[in-house]
């Protein structure tokens, strides 16, 4: 009967280093999650907010904006958003219609206008900044897997 024998040099060094970039891989995650999230709501506030998508009138919008990292074991979680109820129109777009009354009135450029209903067309200022910094995001996931794998 054959009996393979196999060795193999550096294996201390390889499992090492295995076992540091498994210590080390999860707080790159969190750490790229953080900067993510960072860099999209600094994007969404300063950029789009601001004028490019949305353009404010009591800037409600821009300083309700907010993000947070969640981590539970091996997840980790980043959320950017809005809690201003209309924050949700602006982003996927729909339908206002009057509720109590039969018209929505409401003044564009100096003329009153009364309407049953509004289409409000999406716009996405947040979905917009995500992708602008997209490039971004990779390059900081991508510097913590190669410090995490050293």
């Amino acid at each position: 009967m054959f009996k393979p024998d196999i060795k193999i040099s550096g294996g201390d060094t390889a499992i090492s280093g295995i076992l540091r970039t498994a210590y080390e891989l999860p707080g790159g995650i969190y750490r790229g999650v953080v900067r993510s999230v960072s860099l999209i709501e600094t994007r969404y506030k300063t950029h789009h907010l601001a004028g490019a998508t949305l353009t404010p009138r009591s800037h409600f919008l821009q300083r309700s904006a907010k993000s947070d990292v969640k981590q539970a074991g091996t997840q980790v979680t980043g959320r950017v958003g809005n809690p201003v109820v209309y924050a949700a129109i602006h982003e996927f777009g729909g339908i206002i219609k009057a509720k109590p009354g039969k018209y929505l009135v409401f003044q564009i450029n100096g003329q009153w206008i009364r309407t049953k209903q509004v289409k409000i067309p999406k716009r996405e200022p947040l979905l917009k900044s995500a992708q602008d910094v997209q490039g971004q995001i990779e390059a900081i996931f991508g510097r913590e897997v190669v410090i995490a794998i050293g």
